[in-house]
């Protein structure tokens, strides 16, 4: 079992340590300004390395837009160079050069090469974007500083994602596993325009690959590694007619769990999840049918959580119980006595039409999708067998209208409709052991949404170098909900009610943008852009006054862009941008109303779950992704984030930290990079080998109201080498993930006043082969 490092006693690199910014405060009072001070004099520290950590990663752009001259002079009529990025972004194919929009595109290829499967593993690569997973019913998706906690029936997430242009809402359900993938596009900041209502925050865009009519392709792809680690995934696709080409995909992942459970005697954080896709693709003429089916299943134990602070003193003795338990040997070992666990099951039907006429298309899109959930988790990690107990059941239907056209060579526009009918079933229960669930605080919430809207966006190129883009969206949302609530023998839910809610809400989002194109590879571009989130119902009502509606979010973006590929070399793409949100839907787990607590009686005030709107907040920031090939075997890749995002005004009701103004906002590090290095040996004889290494560094982030409930900040270290057979269909690759074996937090939430985590993945590594026929 691994151990938490020791404290390093150098102050200098404790701001660098992933164990000191965590440290398991073992002191057993209520002396809460001290502790307090503790933590708050490391955050400071760790800022002090963030501004060195952006000085740093300012001066590496700096030095590739150095060497671009050098790159330049390399550069000959038949040398390797850039390659062409095509994108959807804007509903149309196009180059991502051309796109004024921050876009962060990631090729099926580049996916396989770093062991990208879901958003966990995409978000070290995209400046803005975190992930952060208190279970399976709660993907918490952030992008610049937006984020959505509240996994209840009413609410929806404010980064949207998509799969195959169908809309997943639902933080319970907006983490797929990403295989047989074309592309993923990451847009960031608002995109009210075009991907629907509720992108104040940003939009995923995943991109499966094609059924192929012309050639069959099979592709086999089998994975070993520690912990039992065993994946396999496999393709096959091709023509069967003149008319109809089939693709079949499945991928299963298996690992079992790296942490060992002393009071239950089994393993957790494992991994266990299979995947289907079948399409067919129909082409006759000036038409063409894609019809999809695709199916996801996910059975997993529990996630491991382990107290980190003792600021009140309320979890003291329980806390002492699991240092004795465990020792030192932190993350790897787990004494919760619940023994959790996740079921997940999700697929759909899809059915995109498109028909041609001329330069133009009209495009239809329906799909059926549908969800289900059941889930225990272990709420503690300490000898205290509390526990939620979570049954969320989704279905949903959705149709969209798109018509593609141009007016002349100058304008070219898309506008369209689009529907959402979507029914959502969620039972939650809190249970203290050996109560029974029916016992228990609990509820349960059926919400029915209808969402509509109408949608345009073009382009006008006005002169030879510049081009002016408007656009608007119009959208509705009503929702209806049933709110049942109960109170059993805790205090999470304190009264029984029933009622009956509905509301409307509506939006006009409009986006304008200006692009300037001095030279062929140099867009420049500045943006307006607004968007809106609709209002919803909250989770766990405690209240009858706790089940009125929630206004909507809405963001306003400015945004200076630069996308230029400086030679045939160097590519840099950057923006800066400021976003000013409103009325932003925010969950936080505090005291009850009215509640007073004695001294070390956690049960008297353990905590509720409170949503609500929160006033105004301010993004700013710098996003910088630069590619630079010096040679044709050589390529070194950099993406970097700046954010400061804070809360402009903000009190928050029974809180014990109510005062939130001027603090930042939460799931939003200050400072996030990525840099690559791939080195191409080509054999003799033909193959090639091909070696990869990547550092992903993300700051400190704060994670919910109390001032010690931090994130830390982790650096991770990965590498692959790979070698490929002289046919090209053959390849075996070593890879690594973590191998420093860095101890870090992906989640960290607070329960009675404590700070509980949940750690990311330990050192993993193995042998993969691939076979391509």
């Amino acid at each position: 079992m691994r151990r938490l490092p020791k404290p390093s006693q150098n102050p200098q690199c404790r701001a660098e340590s992933s164990a000191d910014l965590h440290p398991r405060m073992r002191k057993t009072g209520t002396d809460t300004d001290s502790t307090v001070a503790q933590v708050l004099y490391v955050t400071n520290q760790s800022a002090q390395f963030d501004r060195r950590m952006q000085v740093s990663t300012t001066g590496a752009v700096v030095l590739l837009l150095m060497m671009a001259a050098a790159g330049a002079r390399a550069d000959s009529p038949d040398a390797g160079g850039l390659d062409e990025i095509l994108v959807t972004a804007q509903r149309r194919s196009e180059n991502l050069q051309t796109v004024p929009i921050a876009i962060t595109a990631l090729s099926g290829q580049a996916m396989a090469e770093g062991g990208v499967h879901d958003l966990g593993t995409l978000a070290s690569y995209v400046p803005g974007l975190t992930f952060s997973p208190f279970s399976q019913d709660q993907n918490i998706l952030s992008i610049r500083g937006v984020s959505s906690n509240d996994g209840g029936a009413g609410t929806d997430s404010s980064v949207t994602v998509f799969v195959d242009d169908v809309y997943l809402g639902r933080i319970s359900d907006i983490n797929p596993e990403m295989f047989d993938v074309e592309r993923v596009e990451v847009l960031r900041g608002p995109q009210g325009t075009l991907y629907g209502q509720n992108s104040i925050g940003g939009t995923v865009n995943v991109i499966s690959t094609r059924p192929d009519p012309q050639n069959l392709e099979v592709h086999g792809h089998t994975e070993f590694g520690n912990y039992d680690r065993h994946n396999f995934a496999g393709l096959i696709t091709g023509p069967v007619s003149d008319t109809w080409a089939l693709k079949m995909a499945v991928a299963t992942r298996y690992a079992e769990g790296w942490v060992n459970n002393v009071a239950l005697g089994t393993r957790e954080k494992d991994d266990n999840d299979v995947a289907l896709r079948t399409q067919a693709l129909r082409t006759a003429g000036n038409s063409e049918v894609l019809i999809t089916a695709d199916y996801q299943r996910l059975a997993v134990g529990d996630q491991a959580r382990i107290p980190i602070t003792q600021v009140t003193g309320n979890l003291g003795p329980l806390v002492s119980d699991y240092e004795r338990v465990c020792g030192d040997e932190g993350p790897s070992c787990a004494a919760n006595p619940t023994d959790g666990f996740a079921r997940r099951e999700s697929g759909g039907v899809t059915v995109k039409a498109t028909e041609t006429f001329g330069a133009s298309q009209l495009v239809s899109i329906s799909a059926f999708r549908r969800f289900d959930l059941n889930l225990a988790t272990d709420a503690i990690g300490i000898d205290l067998p509390f526990s939620a107990r979570v049954s969320d059941h989704e279905h949903q239907y959705s149709e969209e209208l798109r018509w593609l056209s141009a007016l002349g060579s100058a304008f070219n526009y898309v506008a369209g409709l689009w529907l959402l009918r979507e029914n959502t079933d969620r039972f939650e229960a809190y249970v203290l052991e050996p109560t029974p669930v029916d016992d228990s605080d609990r509820y349960d919430q059926n919400n029915h949404t209808t969402s509509a809207a109408a949608f345009a966006d073009g382009g006008w190129q006005f002169a030879p170098d510049w081009k002016l883009s408007m656009g608007a969206r119009y959208s509705f949302d009503h929702k209806a909900i049933t709110n049942d609530s109960t109170h059993g023998n805790f205090v999470v839910i304190n009264q029984d009610f029933f009622n009956m809610r509905s509301a409307s809400w509506d939006g006009f989002t409009p986006k304008i943008s200006l692009e300037y194109q001095p030279r062929e590879a140099v867009n420049l571009y500045a943006v307006f852009a607004q968007g809106f989130k609709s209002g919803g119902f909250a989770a766990a009502p405690v209240r009858v006054e706790d089940t009125n509606p929630l206004k909507p979010e809405k963001a306003t973006n400015l945004e200076l862009g630069m996308k230029a590929d400086l030679s045939n070399r160097v590519r840099v793409n950057a923006a800066i941008f400021y976003t000013r949100y409103h009325d932003l839907q925010i969950q936080s787990f505090g005291p009850p109303p009215g509640c007073v607590q004695a001294p070390n009686q956690p049960n008297e005030c353990f905590g509720a779950f409170e949503t609500f709107n929160a006033g105004d907040a301010v993004a700013r920031g710098t996003e910088v992704e630069a590619l630079w090939l010096p040679t044709d075997r050589i390529s070194l890749s950099l993406s970097y984030g700046y954010l400061d995002a804070k809360f402009i005004t903000l009190v928050l009701p029974n809180a014990d930290y109510p005062i939130q103004s001027g603090q930042d906002m939460f799931r939003a590090p200050r400072n996030k990079a990525h840099l690559e290095l791939k080195y191409l040996v080509p054999l003799n004889g033909g193959g090639k080998l091909e070696a990869q290494s990547a550092y992903s560094y993300t700051s400190n982030q704060r994670a919910e109201v109390e001032p010690y409930a931090i994130q830390p900040a982790f650096g991770l270290l990965d590498a692959r080498i790979a070698w490929t057979n002289p046919s090209g269909r053959l390849e075996v690759a070593l890879r690594g993930s973590n191998l420093t074996d860095r101890v870090w937090v992906s989640h960290v939430y607070t329960i009675a006043g404590e700070a509980i985590a949940a750690f990311g993945d330990p050192r993993t590594y193995g042998v993969t082969f691939d076979w391509r026929y």
